[in-house]
Parts: structure tokens; sequence; C-alpha cells
């Protein structure tokens, strides 16, 4: 029996706090796959850097998702894409960071200049 796994992304900017009359909504088709592998852990990293070793998706990473759970604190995500171009994206306080192109073959590293900050992550892939 076949695992699956969804992306749902809904944006709405208005000038209201609840969102009504909004300026503009955003909402695209889901983006849906068929994984056998996924791997999801809470964990606070620190300046040392939090590394996930990704090697045990051998079929590749469909996609890779961070939140980060701290109010005050910026994460910084470093990994590889697909093209082999090392990447380094600052994930704010409550923000989030998702991407389909990952190396599986490289580690995901996340790091954090001061603190402790916990950040959720969800790898899938096969």
């Amino acid at each position: 029996m076949a695992d699956y796994a969804k992306v749902t992304v809904t944006g709405v900017y208005s000038k209201n706090a609840d969102y009504s009359s909004p300026k503009v909504s955003f909402s695209p088709d889901q983006y849906a796959i068929t994984p056998d592998e996924y791997f999801h852990c809470e964990v606070n990293c620190d300046d040392n850097g939090e590394t996930f070793d990704t090697s045990m998706f051998s079929g590749g990473v469909s996609f890779v998702a961070i939140k980060n759970n701290d109010t005050a604190i910026n994460v910084t995500a470093r990994f590889d894409t697909a093209d082999d171009v090392t990447v380094n994206v600052i994930i704010p306080p409550g923000g989030v960071f998702m991407t389909p192109d990952f190396l599986y073959t490289r580690d995901l590293m996340l790091t954090s200049a001061s603190g402790t900050p916990e950040c959720e992550v969800l790898i899938v892939g096969t």
C-alpha cells in the first residue's frame, strides 16, 4: 500500500486583522506526491548546527519543509540544490521554508547565531 504526502499553500493579504476583503488571495493547486519514506522531528539548533543525514532517501528527496517555532531568533538552513549549488536560507521567527529542490546525497544543516530555537523538520522522499 502506498503512502501519500500533500503540501497545500494558501495566502491572503489584507488590511484587516480578520483577513476579510483581501487585496490578494493566493491558492495554487496542491503539490501531491506518493513517497515511501519520510523523516519528521522537532529539534533545537544552535551555533554548532544540527545536521540531518538525508542519504537514506536513496531515490531522492521530494520536498523539505522547515518551520522555525521560535518567536525571536532566526534559523539558517544550509543545503545543496539538485544542481549541486549550496544555499543558505534564513528562516525568520515563526517562518516556514519549503523546497522540492534538494540534493539528497548532501546533509541538511540548521544553525542559529544565538540561543537554541526549536524547529520542526519534515523531509519526504523515496
